[in-house]
């Protein structure tokens, strides 16, 4: 079985490259794409162009690289669709994986060669036909929306996802949780406990709300981290507002191999964003044994029902919910605890991989 990935931006996670940027679609489908390759499926990744060569084999799995990144805005759309539809007739594939960017290619190309594909749901603002940016497109939802009806396999992150695809779309879906490796690395807590927001600088995230929260709570340690995006204003204006508290620090861009160094020394994870699917970096913290206090992202109720965290709804209980948390070390050692069982028990990417072997095979 041959698996495609079209995932554009995928490559620094795939080389272990400082780019300057990494998403949550991408760190779940290199996962994914991984522990195939690591069974011995053949696994192929298409991506933005990078360096000289134009296929690549970084550690057994094939890269074929479409255009540069840089050339996103000055290329023109025919020009950019050709040399997609390139690289997925030269990868031949009997199956390809979309998630993210890119979209509205497979079900034409699916339907002109003959070939399978499977979408998988993103984020909540997906099935609720939502813009990530905050620039509504009709357009970009319309071509969405076909995507997936005419995908040969749908899959969910959450029950929530799965019910509005039913009732939204009329689309059959499987839930199939978030996989990442799940390390067994000791993790050495800060003293003074640090509480960690980890994500992109974007409106979506609300990440000026995190540094509105440090300025609430000034004898606590605050901890962000983030790169840059199409929004430098807001980049600059969360910088500047975190080199005004003393008990604040903003470390910009991390590259992903280091990001679980910050997720081991914290002791709290807070999550600000406005809409999510099923974060990554959820699982993330509470592999590090890292209970989460989340604004209003709480997937089919997780926090609440495994009392892994906090969902606090409004950002004064969220002043309150880190404030509890800080303030008692044995309930922090309690819900992290349970947070790391719960994901070696739901989220391990080799168990998770056996769910995904079985969806492709049922379409094929």
């Amino acid at each position: 079985m041959k698996i495609c990935f079209l995932s554009l931006n995928s490559y620094p996670l795939l080389k272990d490259a400082n780019l300057g940027y990494v998403g949550g679609a991408e760190v779940e489908q290199v996962s994914l794409g991984k522990e195939l390759s690591s069974l011995g499926q053949n696994v192929c990744f298409i991506t933005y162009y990078y360096g000289h060569k134009q296929t690549e084999n970084i550690h057994g799995i094939s890269v074929v690289k479409a255009y540069s990144r840089a050339e996103v805005r000055k290329s023109n759309s025919f020009s950019k669709i050709k040399s997609i539809w390139h690289c997925l007739k030269k990868v031949n594939a009997d199956i390809y994986f979309h998630e993210a960017g890119a979209i509205g290619f497979l079900p034409i190309f699916s339907d002109i060669r003959r070939k399978k594909f499977v979408h998988r749901i993103a984020s909540d603002a997906v099935v609720l036909s939502k813009s990530l940016s905050g620039r509504h497109s009709f357009s970009e939802n319309l071509i969405t929306a076909f995507e997936i009806k005419k995908a040969d396999a749908v899959i969910a992150q959450s029950e929530f996802q799965k019910r509005l695809l039913e009732n939204r779309f009329k689309v059959e879906s499987v839930v199939i949780k978030n996989g990442m490796p799940i390390t067994q690395n000791p993790c050495e807590k800060s003293v003074p406990p640090v509480v960690l927001w980890v994500g992109s600088i974007t409106k979506v995230k609300n990440p000026t709300l995190f540094v509105q929260l440090a300025k609430s709570l000034p004898n606590f340690h605050f901890e962000m981290v983030g790169g840059r995006t199409d929004d430098s204003e807001l980049y600059e204006n969360v910088t500047k507002a975190g080199e005004k508290l003393t008990n604040f620090k903003f470390h910009g861009f991390v590259p992903y191999p280091e990001i679980n160094d910050y997720f081991k020394r914290a002791s709290i994870f807070v999550n600000t964003s406005k809409i999510e699917g099923f974060p990554n970096t959820f699982i993330q913290a509470w592999a590090h044994f890292c209970p989460i206090v989340s604004l209003h992202a709480d997937p089919d109720g997780i926090i609440q029902n495994e009392h892994i965290g906090f969902h606090s709804g409004t950002f004064k209980k969220l002043i309150l919910d880190v404030t509890t948390l800080l303030e008692d070390e044995n309930l922090r050692k309690t819900m992290g605890r349970d947070g790391r069982n719960y994901v070696e028990e739901k989220h391990d990417i080799r168990k998770i991989v056996k769910q995904y072997i079985k969806t492709f095979n049922a379409i094929l």
